[in-house]
């Protein structure tokens, strides 16, 4: 460190109940939410998702951590913390480079991270570069060819979503092309990463309130990605929001179809030019409604709001 102290680095897979207390103490400052999660993790109730905690101990103390989610080649990057009397001694900077080796000697292709500015520059100087000109989401990328064979679609099947196609969903929401609205429940019309909002997703999947399903091919790549939520509002309804790459857009009417659609009424968001999506909506039914424009980042975006 800049003090001229050593700090010790362990890596932490969960579950590990060891260090569960240690670490769910450290990251105690998140909201309910993550927390959850976290005591998920120590669990062991994340199905085939990697929990790693990379950990900084000074004289056996904690003082810094930065977490992984992983499964298959990809990994996202959380939970940046130092301990604040230890800031600005390079704790941070040391555990990501920690981290990056351990995740190239494991064959990891690409780390996904969604960095404040207090961590942006950091990340940037290790080697992470955002997707679209200075947005805060960034990629670390080993295999600058991984994009192209991740979403080969073959044997394309849809299922539940479940906690290990959390980094395929942050890939796949990072893509440049394809239709910009890639979430209306999220307001999500850029490439952008979709690590907080997978895991509000998940958290009401499991409690009923939401559906949520995706799109996989025959080594289980996320390709596509789908959500019906209830919306409360004076006039209640159920908002549908469905996203693929653009390779796989011949196969997202397998998402629509399994999909049990209630009888009250659904609501889905589409770009006044996008006429693959219009197509699928009209196909099961949804009837053009009205027409919206909506704000976002100083554009704007025309949208029919479709609805049976």
């Amino acid at each position: 460190m800049k003090t001229g102290e050593t700090m010790k680095i362990r890596v932490v897979k969960a579950p590990d109940r060891q260090y569960e207390r240690r670490v769910n103490s450290f990251l105690s400052y998140n909201n309910e939410l993550w927390l959850w999660h976290l005591n998920m993790a120590f669990r062991g109730e994340l199905d085939e998702l990697e929990a790693r905690f990379y950990v900084g101990l000074l004289n056996g103390r904690m003082v810094g951590n930065v977490s992984s989610w992983e499964h298959g080649p990809l990994g996202l990057v959380a939970h940046l913390f130092t301990a604040r009397r230890y800031r600005r001694e390079g704790i941070c900077t040391a555990l990501m480079k920690a981290q990056v080796r351990d995740f190239r000697d494991r064959d990891g292709k690409m780390l996904i991270g969604g960095f404040r500015p207090t961590s942006y520059r950091i990340a940037r100087t290790i080697g992470f570069r955002s997707i679209v000109g200075n947005s805060e989401v960034m990629h670390y990328v080993l295999d600058p060819n991984l994009e192209r064979g991740y979403f080969k679609v073959q044997g394309v099947t849809c299922r539940d979503s479940m906690w290990k196609d959390w980094p395929g969903v942050g890939l796949l929401f990072g893509i440049k092309k394809g239709w910009r609205i890639r979430s209306m429940k999220h307001r999500i019309f850029t490439p952008f990463d979709y690590e907080d909002y997978f895991l509000e997703d998940m958290k009401e999947r499991l409690d009923g309130s939401t559906m949520a399903k995706v799109l996989v091919n025959e080594k289980g790549n996320v390709a596509g990605y789908a959500t019906l939520t209830f919306k409360r509002s004076p006039k209640s309804f159920w908002l549908l929001d469905f996203f693929v790459h653009h390779s796989a857009t011949p196969h997202a009417d397998m998402m629509l179809d399994a999909i049990d659609f209630p009888k009250n009424r659904t609501r889905c968001y589409v770009e006044s030019d996008c006429s693959e999506k219009y197509g699928m909506l009209l196909e099961r039914g949804f009837k053009e409604r009205t027409q919206e424009l909506i704000r976002h980042e100083g554009r704007t975006l025309d949208t029919i709001i479709m609805e049976f």
